[in-house]
């Protein structure tokens, strides 16, 4: 007789390729490809599209999850096209995300803190999406990577002041930038689940080492946010393993009453709701990494603020679709398949919500 496969093996015998996510005017014509393309990107961006040509607007994206960031290609022509973020939607959204737009095609002009600026073909833009920011293109394509604020402070980096920053086509940073983004774009169907949290970490990587300064811990200022809630969030990051995190302490740290916080969180869920969110996260995160595979379950529960493990075990399940023992059975690469197949069925804006971890 056959022994009977383990959770980890009946994962990994599972050939998936990366989670895709299409939309726009390529995909459904006209008006509603239109509007499809507006809804995928509205979790980063509002738009507005104006004198639009005889032939009709051509706007459509097209994303592929790469473990611990996305990478999209857009294009938009046929009208004059505007996209950007204010003090609104940055609070409305919530995203502490850095966005890394490469120029393949046409060009834009952007503002941001560092004034206007006309990009071209090859030129590297980088984005934080805490602080507002406005472009418009009659043409242009161009790809994307959104990557979690947190994978590059990880690194080391100093993210302080790469908000509007472009990276010129003709500098080597740029060119290698844009070759790699590039090659692992043609590849993307070569790369499975497996492989993809690797491939991931070494484009951040990549990024890191070729576009962002390194921090001077000597020096270092306080990161100084253009969105109040956003500073809460941070606070909320590195607090998680307080068991007194909650609204009362969020209340007394930033002057704020119980009403004003709780309007503040309101566009995420709440605060409570946030909170757990993030410590689930948290958790989800060192169950899955093989480095803290010593760790008692219970231990991983009551350091990210539950103390009761059947309130944890229950949370984790309806948030993961996998139990904490399963999550830690089938490791990093199947726990991410498993969230990409719930992502892909939720589409684009999901993606972007469970990159941040929101």
């Amino acid at each position: 007789m056959f022994a009977r496969r383990t959770l980890f093996e009946r994962h990994m015998s599972l050939s998936l390729s990366l989670p895709r996510h299409h939309a726009g005017t390529r995909f459904s014509p006209g008006r509603r490809g239109v509007a499809d393309y507006a809804e995928a990107i509205s979790p980063v961006f509002d738009t507005r599209l104006r004198d639009v040509d005889d032939a009709g607007p051509d706007l459509w994206i097209s994303s592929i999850n790469v473990g611990p960031m996305l990478l999209g290609y857009a294009k938009m022509s046929g009208g004059t096209y505007s996209y950007g973020r204010d003090h609104r939607k940055i609070a409305a959204t919530g995203l502490d995300l850095i966005l890394v737009q490469i120029i393949a095609q046409g060009a834009d002009r952007r503002q941001a803190h560092r004034g206007d600026i006309e990009t071209k073909v090859g030129d590297i833009c980088l984005l934080d999406l805490t602080r507002p920011f406005q472009s418009e293109t009659q043409f242009c394509g161009n790809f994307s990577l959104a990557i979690p604020r947190e994978a590059l402070a990880a690194r080391d980096r100093d993210l302080d002041d790469l908000h509007g920053l472009v990276l010129r086509h003709d500098t080597p940073a740029a060119r290698l930038l844009k070759g790699h983004v590039e090659t692992l774009w043609n590849m993307a169907g070569a790369i499975s689940m497996q492989d993809a949290p690797a491939v991931g970490r070494a484009t951040i990587d990549l990024l890191s080492g070729l576009a962002l300064p390194a921090s001077d811990r000597q020096a270092a200022r306080l990161a100084i946010s253009e969105s109040r809630i956003t500073q809460i969030r941070r606070f909320i990051d590195a607090n998680l393993d307080d068991p007194r995190l909650g609204p009362e302490t969020l209340c007394r740290r930033f002057g704020l009453s119980r009403a004003s916080l709780y309007r503040l969180f309101a566009p995420l869920g709440g605060v409570r709701e946030h909170i757990q969110g993030r410590r689930l996260r948290r958790a989800f995160d060192v169950l899955t990494d093989p480095a803290f595979a010593h760790l008692p379950l219970s231990h991983v529960a009551e350091t990210h603020g539950f103390s009761a493990w059947s309130s944890f075990a229950r949370a984790f399940k309806a948030r993961f679709g996998l139990s904490p023992g399963e999550a830690r059975e089938v490791g990093a690469a199947a726990a991410m398949r498993a969230l990409s197949a719930v992502a892909q069925d939720q589409g684009l804006p999901d993606w972007l919500r469970a990159l941040d971890g929101a």
